[in-house]
């Protein structure tokens, strides 16, 4: 019987893996997930890398197909196996894609007035074409934001400062842990691309302010098409001291 699996990714995304076989969900989905949280798959026309928070599958007695209505129809009232599976996946660990740390403001809310919720949407856009540059250089994006379990968060953001291959830091709008994180990156001897948006994006209009020395190595940007390109510029010119080998 066919298993389909519901990705739960920052930023309160989900991604769909319906139709696998145990087989493959173990190999494709489940044991990435446990070694890394990181899972590569086909999505759309694309194979693309993304950090996953949490995996929710689901077992139907046949597969599901789209044409004849919703995947959540069809789970409804099915039991969550992820806990199984990823007992299971422990013993069976695979090897991972370099992760790439971003440090991006935390920012805006969700569910704030229109002015909060266009700031926290322009912070999610931004880590989206980065997290997709970078999967196309053959790495992964990762990011810690309100949608990590609760744990102790400095800890983590140091473990996965740590064990990234190297880092995005977006300096926009002066944020102190955003400096916090990017100097800890420095005194690990982590490469680190720099970014910021021309314009503050909690007061448009106001010019980025950045702080020390390192508005020498700046990628300033206008818009997210800019922002893609100065990161996969950025990468490429950088390949073999980012990810260790030649481009």
């Amino acid at each position: 019987m066919p298993f389909h699996t519901i990705a739960i990714l920052s930023g309160d995304r989900q991604k769909t893996l319906p139709n696998r076989n145990e087989s493959e969900l173990l190999s494709e989905i489940v044991i990435p997930f446990v070694a890394s949280s990181v899972i590569t798959a086909k999505w759309g026309t694309k194979l693309q890398s993304y950090q996953v928070l949490e995996l929710r599958i689901y077992e139907t007695k046949g597969p599901w197909d789209k044409r004849k209505g919703a995947l959540g129809d069809q789970i409804k009232g099915k039991k969550n196996l992820a806990a199984r599976f990823v007992e299971r996946a422990q013993k069976l660990l695979s090897t991972t894609k370099p992760k790439v740390f971003v440090i991006t403001p935390i920012q805006g809310e969700k569910h704030g007035d229109q002015e909060q919720q266009r700031i926290f949407r322009e912070f999610d856009e931004r880590f989206e074409t980065i997290e997709a540059v970078i999967s196309e250089a053959g790495g992964v994006a990762i990011r810690i934001d309100k949608e990590h379990a609760l744990e102790d968060l400095v800890g983590r953001i140091k473990r996965e400062i740590k064990s990234a291959q190297f880092l995005v830091a977006d300096l926009t709008d002066e944020r102190p842990s955003c400096y916090f994180e990017a100097g800890y990156a420095e005194a690990l001897g982590k490469p680190v691309i720099y970014v910021a948006s021309k314009q503050s994006v909690a007061r448009p209009g106001t010019k980025t302010n950045i702080h020390f020395d390192i508005h020498m190595n700046m990628n300033f940007f206008s818009n997210h098409e800019e922002l893609g390109e100065k990161v996969s510029s950025a990468i490429a010119k950088n390949h073999k001291i980012l990810f260790g080998v030649e481009g």
